[in-house]
């Protein structure tokens, strides 16, 4: 008699990209997503974890634009402002905490 192994048995565990991306704090720049990511066995390109927290971005405000507050969203800021915001998202909160700290510094703050 043989035994046959079940379907599931032979399948890999896939894992959804987005949301793994969307899980990780935003403190965490794209570049330590993509370590993390790869030391967990998941392949990744520095675009995918950018359209993922993108995405997210547009889910968590839903179809009207805003949040559950009713405020507008950050987008909506001056252009310098939005930039802001993305150059924070980019390189990460810590570290735009420690570029804003030494520009107090160097300026006299």
């Amino acid at each position: 008699m043989r035994l046959i192994a079940p379907a599931m048995a032979n399948k890999k565990k896939t894992v959804n990209k987005s949301a793994w991306v969307r899980s990780q704090p935003l403190s965490l720049s794209a570049k330590e997503v993509l370590d993390k990511a790869k030391k967990e066995g998941i392949q990744m390109t520095v675009a995918q974890v950018y359209t993922a927290r993108s995405t997210g971005k547009k889910h968590a405000l839903g179809a009207s634009g805003s949040d559950s507050s009713g405020k507008l969203p950050a987008t909506h800021a001056s252009s310098d402002e939005a930039a802001f915001r993305r150059l924070v998202l980019n390189v990460g909160l810590v570290k735009a905490k420690e570029m804003l700290d030494a520009m107090k510094r160097d300026v006299g703050l």
